[in-house]
């Protein structure tokens, strides 16, 4: 971790404050900066863009005082605030507002600056602390992410108990769910012969901070029968509560467990589609001669015609979700296999298919797979969502919009775990005809969510009105929060303003590890981006 350096700011009102406090800042090994400023507007500035380790202040009324600790608790919680007084001393205290405060003497120099080192090397603990926590919770984050989407069976452990396992896990022991893995005390899983070395490691790993090695050991499922598997005990936080992860890795049983717990994930790989060649309407009869015989193939529904073509498939991307309360979210990306094997991405293929007929046809076909895979998946509950992003065409098309619809409600229990996405711009051209459109869709039972959303002067406004149950920001807001402070605090103000509309926020374009830690300490509900991977 970088050494910060430690900022102090004084509030320029009392000569022989500010040059008392100028000599014993001074006189400090730390050599902190010192900043004066002269007004309150100058104070919120500084308070907001250097979040100071420590605020100097002459002694006021209890009415300024209030007005001071107000800005700090708003602009920068962490500082701690440091009254200045002739004669009168008071240790380290928390208001109610969460400020930190104390008052120091002038009249015993040795000792005030004295006080005032004790001050920058506390601050600078706190401070401290206060960046290990967020880095802690973030990697904390990942690595439960991570969890989840592994092929491998994992669960966390603690005091012998079942506190969270991954798909892989419930589905290689037999558990129904995750309430049902709690009930089971993990030593039961463990053949009697060899619970006490289990349990003596999991005791072990409960308490340290290394990895065991591997053990071999014979496990039973909730089915009865044994196998035998390669387990390890990994030290690990969940919530802030020490625990161990417990990887399960079985040698005699040739199962991959999965989500989905057929073997292989609908979420997390596309599924090969029929043959396709390119995103065009089709020809409704086109005779095919086979030997002396014609055959004619049959008319392809419509909205389902693009499935009949070789090389398109379609993938669905997971996205980071920042609340254990919320729903998996996965996106709909469809794309192109060429017949060299190469792919044309989701962005490429929008591109290629043109005008907005033919990518109405396409998204009609994506609501489709992700309906299909809902279907699949129905066993799941209402944990998992996916969200389609349809085009312009959907407002033009009155037709094709009537078979989506029908398409909708023919599947009304999958719908309600459908997110249909409409572009942002589209959406402002004509609000009128966008709120018609928008009740028709919700009335089948899909979520609603605006998509692509660039910053805007109407979008708050727009957000209050429309209240979608989800908003994508375009990539552009987070692509410059890892440089840019002001670009940083923005995002963290915007997606607060839209979270506050009852929509949950979701952040594109985190595509490095600096912009992830930054997107986690805003108000999102989900990140997508490169690095969050699948």
């Amino acid at each position: 971790m970088e050494r910060q350096k430690i900022q102090c700011v004084v509030i320029d009102r009392d000569v022989e404050v500010t040059a008392s406090l100028d000599a014993a800042v001074r006189g400090s090994e730390r050599s902190p900066e010192l900043v004066l400023v002269a007004s309150t507007q100058q104070l919120v500035s500084v308070l907001a863009d250097s979040r100071p380790h420590l605020l100097f202040c002459p002694k006021t009324g209890s009415n300024g005082a209030a007005a001071l600790m107000e800005a700090v608790r708003r602009h920068s919680p962490d500082t701690l605030l440091v009254w200045v007084s002739n004669a009168e001393w008071q240790g380290l205290r928390a208001t109610r507002s969460g400020v930190e405060t104390c008052t120091l003497p002038l009249n015993d120099l040795d000792s005030f600056a004295q006080y005032v080192d004790f001050l920058l090397h506390y601050t600078v603990l706190k401070q401290a602390f206060r960046q290990s926590k967020q880095l802690l919770a973030v990697a904390e984050l990942r690595c439960h992410w991570l969890v989840d989407y592994s092929w491998e069976a994992i669960a966390y452990i603690s005091q012998g108990t079942h506190l969270y396992a991954n798909n892989a896990y419930l589905n290689l022991f037999g558990f129904d769910s995750l309430l049902a893995a709690r009930s089971v005390p993990v030593a039961q899983l463990v053949d009697v012969d060899e619970r006490r070395i289990f349990e003596a490691l999991g005791r072990a790993a409960d308490v340290g901070n290394r990895p065991s090695n591997r053990l071999l050991t014979t496990l039973r499922t909730q089915g009865g029968h044994s196998m035998r598997a390669e387990i390890r005990f990994i030290p690990a936080v969940l919530k802030g509560k020490r625990c161990y992860q417990l990887h399960v890795r079985p040698l005699n049983r040739q199962v991959k467990a999965s989500p989905s717990g057929n073997g292989v994930s609908v979420w997390d790989r596309a599924e090969t589609l029929a043959p396709v060649s390119r995103v065009i309407p089709p020809v409704t009869h086109a005779p095919v001669r086979q030997g002396t015989k014609t055959r004619v193939k049959p008319a392809a529904p419509r909205g389902a015609e693009v499935s009949r073509r070789e090389g398109l498939q379609e993938a669905f991307r997971p996205s980071l979700k920042l609340r254990g309360s919320l729903p998996y979210l996965y996106f709909a990306t469809p794309f192109l296999l060429r017949a060299d094997g190469s792919k044309l991405a989701h962005a490429a293929l929008l591109r290629q298919v043109g005008n907005p007929d033919n990518r109405f046809r396409l998204d009609v076909w994506t609501v489709g797979q992700a309906i299909r895979r809902l279907s699949a998946s129905s066993k799941e509950g209402s944990d998992r969502l996916i969200f389609v992003s349809v085009g312009g065409g959907i407002f033009d098309n009155g037709n094709s919009v009537a078979s989506l619809m029908s398409l909708l409600s023919a599947a009304a229990v999958p719908s309600r775990r459908l997110v249909l996405a409409l572009q942002y711009r589209d959406c402002v051209m004509d609000v009128r005809r966008f709120g018609k459109l928008a009740k028709r869709l919700q009335a089948t039972g899909v979520r609603l969510a605006v998509d692509d959303v660039p910053d805007d002067v109407r979008l708050v406004k727009f957000a209050r009105a429309v209240k979608p149950d989800f908003i994508r920001l375009q990539p552009l807001l987070a692509a410059n929060v890892a440089n840019d402070a002001d670009a940083a605090r923005y995002l963290h103000k915007l997606v607060h303003q839209l979270a506050e509309t009852g929509a949950s926020v979701i952040v594109d374009g985190v595509d490095d590890v600096a912009t992830l830690s930054l997107a986690c300490a805003t108000s999102a509900a989900y990140l997508q981006g490169r690095v969050i991977k699948s």
